[in-house]
């Protein structure tokens, strides 16, 4: 419904209806929505007004008409236009609410919105603005958008958990449903739709598809199928993704974030009843289940189990959660924060003593869960993995009667958010009593990661448990817990934790006990007061040296320095971690100094990139690492964890990537593992969708400038990351290229423009990317650092050679020798041939390389002869600024330049 309303008119003719329309979005806009938290918001900073301008008035009044409009809107959907004399003061507006809300949810979640876009400096100036939430959307503009399709700006996300089934499978379930909802939401009234799909015995797929309501049926289905085509970018592999356009959206989880039936909420949600309930406190660590393997130990695993068993008993008196190993014996073990320390230590003492008498000393990996704590050991080490098996999960299954899906939905979410929430904690562990079902239930959440688990990791490990072990469908009350090896996650309608003992009556003390007690007072108090002088001292200084910090944080970072100050380490934090820089930690050398394996207090494990006093990367390189990837978060770029800058220090910490780096396994000729055509189709993917974030799907368009084999990490499912940014470059979002009279980088690497005349782009990084895929593809390395004046002979041309003459398989690595698809192979070189194109125009962009990569019907051009550029150039720059050699530590050749890293050991 188009709703024209010309203002100047509508105030002469009626004051009293905009001032009751004023008032009401104020009552409106000052309530607060569930889940007020906005996923995104964009307001344009192009074309702005001014404060108290005309403008500004009239985007208040459609900002207040929106509201309005959504308390007794039963659609879900309306648009209005707000006309001024003046006709660039024009405002038209619209909000759309997911398709299955309750009205008074979609009243909520748009006058949240419209208050969030009033009050935001930013956006009330901003002539186009926009702003995602769970639940619904809000939008305006001084240009009217209605009946078109826009697909910018676009939102990605996606659930860190990754399917642990049949991917193939479930990517033939994903696409059908989501075929299904597309037809059927183009051609509904609402534009809206949500089906269901079967995956296993208990696992059910969720999808929804929505448009806003002034788009044509064919406009909607052209919008969504687009949607659809980029989740193999962002969420390829993922138990979760969306994809949200101005004009459609779509979602797919594994747990029901929609209300699958159109009722609403009636009665008491029945409860999961138990033999015993643990709703008081209690000292009894409350023994719930363990799991042995049946393989068995020999003598020396056996002697040092007994010695880690001691070793976890003796820090759980100081430690909610500890890990260490012993000999091949690895081993830790949580606890709950919200118990004294004493049960802790007791419920440690009696894990291990239970494990002890029901597993004995010959199993090699076993877990125990308590209510109090878990603990777990094995001869592998699992440290900093997730782990989901062995799992013991105790809910109520009723296919039946299952629990109303407005429940069901209300709590999913709520646990999705529990598990963000205690992902994103220092102690991974995270309460929560928000969600009221009714004026007498409330749903009482305890989430919990083992301490080693990174962010991400915990986050995913508890989607792992929402999303694969809970039965949605078949859900017969509400109350029950999922334990997991890595994470835990439990839900009631009763409280379970933080409880407190009931204090008893004292009885009179005995004679002689009073002067007994005044003894211990005086020597209590001057405990206590020599404990407050030290604390006093300790915390001076830890003030003193803060202060310190901040300073060398602001001479090196001006005003940026407030926005990473969280991220940086003190340098003993760091010494502690990788026990003062020992050999034995010591994972990488290069130019630019020495990479250690450290350990932090909480037990993650991290790559300290520590540079040499004497290295050529400079503190210019080193701020803009710092300041560039702390922005940057994708699966296929490495996780940048934080920093340390000393007088004498520059370093930069990491998660640690166990596995090396990719040229390890490209150009090793000791190396005994070849890369199956399935792990290097893989590779390739992975860092196409990382610099495609890089270039257009982060908040910042990044060039990398130095990507190369030896730049890539692959991680224990040989998964790529992109690394070291130390040379990359932020530009403009709508910039296509930019110059530099210093250029910097690696033989082989470069695109001719960047090479010769310091011109750089998206294109260059394509033309890096490209030599990549042919030497993933062909085993072989493009040259050698010190043959950089015979590139005639070298891999490009070889493949080119090739193509050209159709022996195109030629240059397919001999060492692979399991079944491929020869069409497959072929048309990969083909795109790594159109990547290094001498012209770089006719280069395809990150975004068309991916769809190339994901999709084997688009045909593709035919590639120019790639350019060979060193054999003939006559500009000597590149040879000042960059220099090549052989790693110091093997010798393997390697390529290096004044910062980049190549190594070749697990990190």
């Amino acid at each position: 419904m188009t709703v024209l309303w010309k203002m100047k008119r509508s105030m002469a003719w009626n004051p009293f209806k905009l001032i009751f329309l004023c008032i009401t979005f104020f009552i409106f806009a000052t309530r607060q929505a569930k889940g007020a938290d906005d996923l995104y918001r964009f307001c344009s900073e192009e074309d702005r007004s001014s404060d108290n301008s005309s403008y500004q008035t009239i985007l208040r009044t459609l900002l207040s008409s929106l509201s309005f409009n959504a308390t007794a809107n039963a659609n879900g959907f309306y648009n209005n236009t707000i006309l001024a004399t003046n006709s660039s003061d024009t405002v038209y507006g619209l909000f759309m609410c997911r398709g299955d809300l309750l009205p008074h949810a979609c009243k909520d979640c748009v006058a949240n919105a419209t208050q969030t876009l009033s009050s935001d400096t930013n956006c009330s100036l901003s002539k186009s603005g926009l702003i995602w939430y769970n639940e619904c959307m809000v939008r305006y503009s001084n240009l009217s958008f209605f009946s078109t399709v826009d697909r910018t700006p676009a939102l990605y996300s996606w659930n860190v958990a990754n399917i642990s089934s049949n991917l193939s499978s479930f990517n033939s379930l994903l696409d059908n449903t989501m075929n299904e909802t597309t037809h059927e939401a183009a051609n509904s009234s609402k534009r809206y739709s949500a089906k269901q799909g079967n995956l296993s015995g208990i696992q059910t797929l969720y999808c929804l598809t929505q448009c806003t309501q002034d788009l044509s049926p064919q406009q909607c289905s052209d919008c969504l199928v687009e949607a659809i085509s980029r989740i193999r970018t962002c969420c390829d592999g993922k138990q979760g993704g969306r994809v949200l356009f101005p004009s459609c959206n779509i979602r797919y989880e594994l747990y029901p974030f929609y209300r699958v039936t159109d009722d609403a909420p009636q009665g008491l949600v029945p409860e999961t009843t138990y033999a015993h309930t643990d709703s008081e406190y209690s000292e009894d660590p409350g023994y719930i289940s363990h799991n042995c393997s049946n393989n068995n130990s020999d003598a020396a695993f056996r002697s040092n189990l007994g010695t880690l068993f001691s070793g976890l008993s003796s820090n759980a008196t100081s430690n909610y959660g500890f890990q260490t190993h012993e000999g091949t014996a690895y081993g830790l073990f949580r606890c709950r924060i919200d118990i004294p320390s004493r049960l802790c230590q007791l419920c440690i003492q009696n894990s291990t003593d239970k494990i002890t008498s029901e597993c004995g000393l010959a199993s090699t990996e076993a877990i125990i869960w308590y209510n109090h704590c878990w603990l777990r050991y094995s001869d592998r080490n699992f440290f900093s993995s997730t782990e989901t098996s062995p799992r013991f999960v105790n809910l109520n299954f009723s296919n039946s009667n299952p629990i109303q899906s407005s429940v069901a939905s209300e709590l999913s979410n709520q646990l999705a958010k529990v598990a963000t929430m205690t992902g994103n904690t220092d102690n991974k562990f995270q309460t929560d009593d928000s969600l009221r079902l009714n004026d007498k239930q409330t749903v009482f959440i305890l989430g919990q990661c083992s301490s080693d688990l990174s962010s991400n990791s915990c986050i995913g490990c508890l989607n792992d448990v929402i999303g694969t072990a809970i039965p949605w469908s078949s859900l017969g009350s509400l109350g029950g817990r999922v334990l997991f090896p890595s994470c835990i996650l439990r839900f009631e309608l009763f409280q379970f934790y933080n409880l407190t003992p009931t204090t008893p009556t004292a009885p009179p003390p005995p004679p002689g006990e009073s002067q007994r007690r005044t003894i211990i007072l005086i020597v209590t108090s001057s405990i206590l007061a020599s404990g407050i002088l030290f604390t006093f001292c300790y915390y001076l200084i830890r003030k003193n040296i803060r202060k310190h910090s901040r300073a060398i944080l602001q001479e090196n970072f001006g005003q940026e320095s407030s926005t990473i100050e969280s991220l940086q380490f003190n340098l003993p934090i760091i010494e502690a971690a990788t026990s003062n820089f020992s050999q034995k930690n010591k994972i990488g050398k290069g130019g630019f100094g020495e990479v250690y394996k450290g350990i932090l207090f909480d037990g993650r494990s991290i790559a300290v990139k520590r540079l040499s006093k004497n290295s050529k990367q400079g503190i210019e390189e080193f701020k803009n690492e710092v300041l560039l990837i702390a922005k940057l978060q994708h699966r296929n770029l490495v996780a940048f964890i934080g920093f340390c800058l000393d007088e004498q220090e520059k370093i930069l910490i990491y998660e640690y990537v166990p596995n090396k780096s990719l040229d390890y396994f490209l150009f090793d000729t000791k190396q005994e593992k070849v890369l199956s055509w399935i792990e290097r189709h893989k590779i390739i993917g992975g860092i196409a969708r990382g610099i495609l974030y890089l270039h257009e799907h982060s908040r910042l368009k990044v060039i990398h400038r130095d990507l190369k084999p030896s730049n890539v990490l692959l991680d224990e499912n040989m998964n790529p990351k992109i690394s070291d940014f130390g040379l990359a470059r932020i530009i403009e979002i709508d910039q296509e290229e930019e110059s530099t009279n210093r250029i910097i980088g690696t033989y082989g690497y470069m695109s001719p423009e960047y090479a010769m005349f310091g011109q750089f782009s998206e294109k260059s990084d394509v033309y890096s990317f490209g030599v990549m895929i042919l030497e993933i593809i062909s085993g072989k390395k493009n040259m050698n650092s010190h043959e950089s004046h015979h590139v005639a002979d070298g891999l490009l041309n070889f493949v080119w050679r090739n193509w050209r003459d159709e022996t195109t398989l030629n240059a397919l690595d001999p060492k692979l020798k399991e079944n491929y698809s020869n069409v497959e192979v072929m048309r990969y070189i083909q795109i790594g041939l159109l990547c290094v194109q001498e012209n770089l125009d006719a280069r395809p962009t990150m975004a068309t390389i991916v769809s190339y990569l994901s999709s084997h019907t688009i045909e593709l051009p035919f590639p120019q002869e790639p350019s060979f550029f060193l054999n003939h150039r006559t500009n000597p720059i590149v040879a000042h600024e960059s220099s090549s050699g052989q790693d110091a530590n093997t010798s393997i050749p390697s390529s290096t330049n004044d910062i980049s890293i190549s190594e070749f050991y697990p990190r």
